[in-house]
Order: C-alpha cells, then structure tokens, then sequence
C-alpha cells in the first residue's frame, strides 16, 4: 500500500483507509472511536452476531435514553414495540442484513421511558477478511420531528379536500337545483293546464314552446351529470379518445351557430374567424366539449361585450383561441384555473362547479396538446389551445388520409 495508506479495516460495505504520516504519534483508531463515541446526532452501536449490544456512543445514549452501563449485553430488541417483537422483526432485519449485507428501515422505536420515536435504522453486516460473520453495524437516526411534519402537512391536506368536498357538494347540489327547479314549476304548470283547459297547451304553439324549454333545462342536467362522471373516470385514468377524420373550422361554425342564441341574451356578439378548413384527426366529441366549455364561460363572465373565436394553423398543430372583453381572472388564480373544483370567482355571484376548466385542460392533454391563458382584470381573458393534427392518428394508426 506504500507508507501513506498502508492501514485497513474492512467491512462488507468498505474499506476505511488509515494515514501512518501522523508526525505526532496519535493513533488514527482511537481518533475513529473518539469520532463515534461523540457523535451525538447518531445513535451508533455494535452487535455481536446474536443481536446483543456490544458499544454504545453518546448519540445512542441521547435519542434511546439508556446509559452504556445500562444496555450494554442487552439485545437489541428492546428497543422495538412489542408488536414488532411478536411477529419477529428484529431477527428479521439481522437475516436480512446477513443476506444483503445492508438492511434500511423507517419505523416506531421504544425509549427507555418508553416513549416511542421514529427512526431511520441501518443495519450493516460485518464480516471478516475470511467472510465470517463478526457482527452487526448499528446506525439510528430520529426523524421524529419529520415524521410529525409530516403527519400534519398529510393532516392540512385531508382537511383541504374535506373543505373542497364539502364546498362542492354545496355548489354540485346547487347548481343541480338550478335547472331542475324551474322544469319541476314548468313541468307541474303545464300538467295543471292540461287537467282543466287542454286545449290551452295546443293554442299558438305554446306546448312546443313549452317542451323546448323543458328540454333545454334537462340538457342542462345531463352537462352537468356528465361533467361529474367525466372526473371520474379522470380520477381512475378512463378519459378515452375516439379519433376521427374531421374539420375543425366546422366545428367551431357549429359551436358558434349553436350558442347565438345564448350569447344574444347574454349580450355578447359571438364572432368566429376560420381561414378554410382545417383538418385533422380529433375526438370530436370531446374536442366540441372542450371549445364549448371556453365559449360559455366566456358568455358567462363576459356578458355584454363581444366574443372572439378564432382558429389558425401552426406548422403541424391546431391553435384555437377564444377570447373575451370580461371580468378577467386575477394573476394569482390564473396558476389554479385548471385544478377541479377551483373557481377563481364568487360563487354568490357566479354559478359552476369549478369543473369545466379541468375537464377542458384533460381534454387537451389527452390529444398530445396545451392550453394556455392569458388574462388581465377588468380586460378580459384569452385561452389557446395547441392541439397536434395528427397526435392520435400516431396512437391508433392509419385511418385516413393525413391532411395536406
């Protein structure tokens, strides 16, 4: 080894290098057992082979309480819960250090007053330059004050998604009542009309006035019933794409075509700008789903002022922009608006589970794409969607003939 590095102690994890260059005769092994034996941050001790304590350092003596004149030729399983004991653990973790040569655990250990920490413990076994078992390497460290940081963070986190729960359930059950409660009125005035005078119902075509109201408040049921199931079969992984050759301009003429008329009552002047068709391989149905969700909420907190839906393409993606002259969205909820249940208004003054955001921003994600928002209180907001044309072409294969 030469005169330098000439001294070895081996371990079955190592080896530890002694210097003989030591001009004022200290021994370097009596410096390494100083060092364990003050180490105080680390509870650091020796086993022999059947598991009973051989050396005992102040660290060791701080986190388990016990004293060397104490627990030294005692076995180590006094510092495990008795149900760990009965099923066995300590020997367990010697077998298991024995056969990989290191074992690590987390887990409750018992103090001498009995108190129970929770400690990070490895377990090294050491052998000797003949690969016999000499013992066992002990080093504990209390991660207690980590573990209850722990805890309470776990704590804060259940009591925000029971806070979210409840608030939800609140506004699910109120935005649910919200149609019903008119179609129930609607529904009981036209059967009390059609018990006394029938012949009302058919007069000026108010039945079929009637009906398409009736029939517009249960659309609006089943959106929202089939938000509710879209998150969940978010949550289990299930949002599944049906991809299809389609032209996006007609779509989105669709969307427009098909709202008008709510954002006419709104106010809104709902304006469309395509430059031809643009074509390429969507799920339509969730593709209309997504756009739909932008143009209301743009109806909703843009009421009176113009609405700009617009499409272009971009090398080999869609981009979809739909903007309007609203309320805005602060700057610290524009990070948020994509979570589920997160509304970035009141909702004393505006309705919505907090839903339809996340199920457009899921919707994009599954076709390859991004959305992003761009918004400024009092100024309005503007979302873009980048969607790949071919993304889910990829996925399932040649379907059609790719767009030009």
């Amino acid at each position: 080894m030469g005169d330098n590095h000439d001294h070895l102690l081996n371990s079955n994890d190592g080896v530890i290098t002694y210097s003989r260059r030591d001009r004022a005769g200290r021994d370097t092994e009596d410096q390494l057992r100083l060092l364990i034996a003050s180490v105080s941050d680390y509870a650091i001790l020796t086993l022999d082979v059947e598991g009973h304590i051989a050396s005992w350092n102040l660290g060791a003596e701080r986190i388990k309480g016990y004293r060397a004149d104490e627990i030294l030729g005692q076995h180590f399983s006094r510092f495990y819960p008795p149900e760990d004991i009965a099923w066995g653990k300590p020997a367990w973790e010697l077998e298991s250090a024995i056969r990989l040569g290191r074992f690590e655990d987390e887990g409750w250990r018992v103090r001498k007053d009995g108190t129970r920490f929770w400690a990070n413990v490895v377990i090294t076994a050491l052998f000797d330059e003949s690969g016999e078992l000499r013992g066992f390497g002990k080093v504990t460290r209390d991660f207690t004050q980590r573990k209850h940081a722990e805890e309470t963070r776990e704590l804060e986190r259940l009591r925000e998604a029971l806070r979210a729960r409840d608030e939800f359930l609140s506004v699910a059950s109120h935005e649910l009542k919200t149609p019903l409660t008119p179609l129930q009125l609607k529904l009981t005035a036209m059967r009390r009309i059609a018990e006394t005078n029938p012949q009302a119902l058919l007069a000026d075509g108010r039945l079929s006035r009637e009906l398409a109201s009736a029939s517009g408040q249960v659309r609006k049921l089943a959106d929202l019933i089939d938000d509710l199931l879209d998150v969940s079969r978010i949550n289990v992984g299930r949002l599944t794409v049906e991809p299809e050759r389609m032209d996006l301009s007609a779509l989105l003429r669709d969307i427009a075509v098909r709202y008008a008329p709510q954002a006419h009552v709104a106010g809104c002047r709902l304006d469309v700008d395509v430059a031809g068709p643009i074509e390429g391989t969507w799920d339509r149905r969730r593709l209309e789903q997504a756009v739909t969700n932008l143009v209301t909420n743009a109806i909703k907190y843009g009421a009176g002022k113009p609405i700009h839906v617009s499409a272009r393409v971009a090398d080999t993606d869609a981009v979809i922009t739909v903007r309007d002259e609203g309320i805005g969205i602060a700057p610290t909820h524009q990070r948020r608006i994509f979570e589920r249940f997160v509304r970035a208004v009141s909702e004393r003054n505006y309705g919505g589970m907090g839903l339809g955001l996340f199920i457009t921003h899921q919707i994009v994600e599954a076709h390859a794409g991004t959305i992003d928002v761009e918004s400024e209180l009092g100024r309005g907001s503007t979302f873009t969607l980048r969607i790949p044309r071919e993304a889910l072409l990829a996925k399932v294969g040649p379907t059609a003939k790719p767009a030009p």
